[in-house]
């Protein structure tokens, strides 16, 4: 009963809530916080959801390509993790998260820390030592300062940026751990214990999401994550057989799933938490992205299969979620387990990361691709080189690395994708530790291209062509993505009817060649700087590509 009033309180938007979302004043930084930060005047997209561009992963809108060969590309990752374990009081290590930027320009992180225990191993190795009791006693009883309540295995943290690389970790003096609250964390179970009477103690997997369709400021920003007792272990090998009662244990089990909770700033956690309906069973691996094409939610968690397949779920209001459906089961049992799905909208398709675990000894991400009505796609095999390679010994990405809960940033003519490093096993650790957080830099648009394939035959040209599948000309200005490789590269541009009938001004003896590297080149002729006359149009777009030019995508703008 107290769950459905507390699903009707979430879910209510009367007069009074959308009148006070119109009339509410902005939310007052922090004391010590960074948010008096500088912003920038951001020109970026803040999505990379466009419906007028058409990448060239794959052939969804290739009809036909000679001469041609695919390149796949690979981020540049930065030598430093850019978020690391550097305030030894209150973390240990830092994964998982997500980034938001904001309309003013700032970068914002959500992430969590896992506090260790004596030994260093965790939850687990805790409860084993009987630091949490055995049986029916639930007290407290550290072996060293390294042992903590069972409502601090695991804190949210926060920190922010203004140009994505710096960040600055604001001393919030909201939540106080071991007596000081000079700290950056913004989440720990206490509240969640008190509201379930001890049945949710901890959380794992959580994102935050900017909720711009929401009328109610004071929930403008929602967290959606796993929660679940460290006791629901505690009669399992995992955490030593702990002889725990039957009715506790019954009570962590019925309480165990996905939640949400709202907050106006995204710092302050205080409103309850709020089960999901439909999402059942899965795990700790629990994200949630914007689909922004369908005006929808998408939420990654463990099919029925567990590892076998990614899963997906999806909502409209962040409450109610459709079954979890697998996606990319993997091919044979000998493939590393499939650990998760980060899906995102990236020109008029989807892209994704698909996060593949070898037990023991890397985590990896490889790109995959959607379209409406179509399966998800690999976009390379799962053993071949993953999209972010891992480092090499000794680096602080040394085992892998897994991309973070949100679409990649756009800025400027590059894409920033956040990733959780590991570099588990290394000896010795690097000084950033076994997990921190990381930046990889890519061209905009760069996952995949066409180049000219290399000729065995002297005398033959170096050129390629490809034709597309009839496209709807949806602006004024055509444009492509190209980058110029070496001395001699260009772009030849012709428009075509559906029935592949030149279109009169658009031909290629007319097309004005194309040599500059650019994420958005305008294609123009000798007598038409724009294709403004054939709007509303279905075209097929004709490439010629010569010498070391890649070409990456196509698009109309207005």
């Amino acid at each position: 009963m107290a769950h459905k009033v507390l699903l009707a309180l979430f879910c209510s938007v009367g007069v009074q809530a959308a009148r006070a979302a119109q009339n509410a004043e902005p939310t007052s930084p922090l004391p010590g916080a960074a948010l008096t930060q500088k912003s920038v005047h951001l020109t970026d997209p803040l999505t990379t959801h466009d419906p007028n561009l058409y990448l060239l992963v794959d052939d969804r809108w290739v009809a036909r390509s000679n001469r041609l060969v695919r390149v796949m590309n690979h981020p540049q990752v930065l030598p430093e993790p850019i978020i690391w374990p550097d305030d030894p009081a209150t973390e240990r290590d830092c994964a998982w998260g997500n980034v938001i930027r904001e309309p003013d320009g700032r970068f914002r992180i959500w992430y969590t820390t896992m506090m260790m225990g004596h030994e260093g191993k965790g939850a687990h190795e805790m409860a084993s030592a009987g630091v949490w009791g055995r049986g029916a006693d639930f007290s407290f009883h550290p072996r060293s300062e390294a042992d903590v309540r069972e409502v601090e295995c695991m804190l949210g943290k926060y920190a922010e940026s203004t140009d994505g690389i710096h960040w600055v970790k604001p001393k919030l003096g909201l939540v106080e751990f071991r007596g000081d609250s000079r700290n950056n964390i913004v989440l720990n179970a206490e509240a969640a214990a008190r509201q379930t009477r001890g049945a949710l103690t901890n959380f794992d997997g959580f994102t935050v999401v900017r909720d711009d369709a929401e009328p109610d400021s004071n929930k403008r920003y929602k967290m959606i994550g796993h929660w679940e007792s460290v006791h629901f272990w505690d009669n399992s090998p995992y955490s030593g057989s702990l002889g725990r009662p039957a009715a506790a244990m019954e009570k962590y089990q019925s309480a165990r799933g996905k939640y949400i909770t709202c907050s106006p700033d995204g710092i302050r956690w205080n409103q309850p938490l709020v089960r999901l309906e439909t999402v059942r069973g899965g795990g700790d691996r629990c994200l949630v992205v914007r689909d922004h094409r369908h005006r929808r939610w998408w939420l990654n968690d463990r099919p029925a299969s567990g590892y076998g397949a990614a899963g997906l779920a999806t909502s409209e209001d962040l409450i109610t979620w459709s079954p979890t459906e697998p996606h990319l089961a993997r091919a044979d049992p000998d493939h590393p387990d499939i650990e998760s799905l980060i899906p995102f909208n990236y020109g008029n398709q989807d892209l994704g990361f698909l996060i593949t675990q070898v037990k023991g000894k890397m985590m990896l991400s490889y790109l995959v691709a959607h379209h409406n009505g179509q399966p998800w796609k690999r976009i390379a095999k799962v053993t071949e080189e993953p999209f972010i390679a891992p480092g090499p010994p000794g680096s602080y990405y040394a085992t892998g690395g897994v991309v973070l809960h949100n679409e990649p940033i756009i800025v400027a003519d590059q894409l920033f994708i956040y990733f959780n490093a590991f570099a588990y096993n290394q000896h010795p650790l690097p000084a950033r530790g076994a997990r921190s957080i990381g930046l990889a830099k890519l061209r905009r648009d760069g996952f995949v291209g066409f180049t000219v394939a290399a000729s065995k035959q002297r005398n033959q040209a170096n050129q390629g062509e490809l034709l597309t599948e009839p496209l709807e000309v949806s602006g004024r200005h055509l444009y492509v993505n190209v980058e110029q490789r070496g001395r001699g590269g260009r772009l030849e541009i012709a428009l075509l009817n559906p029935d592949h009938t030149p279109i009169p001004g658009f031909g290629m003896n007319e097309a004005i060649p194309i040599v500059k590297d650019a994420v958005r080149h305008p294609v123009t002729w000798t007598n038409a700087p724009d294709v403004r006359m054939l709007l509303g149009r279905k075209i097929r777009i004709h490439v010629r590509v010569t010498g070391s030019a890649v070409l990456y995508a196509l698009g109309f703008a207005s």
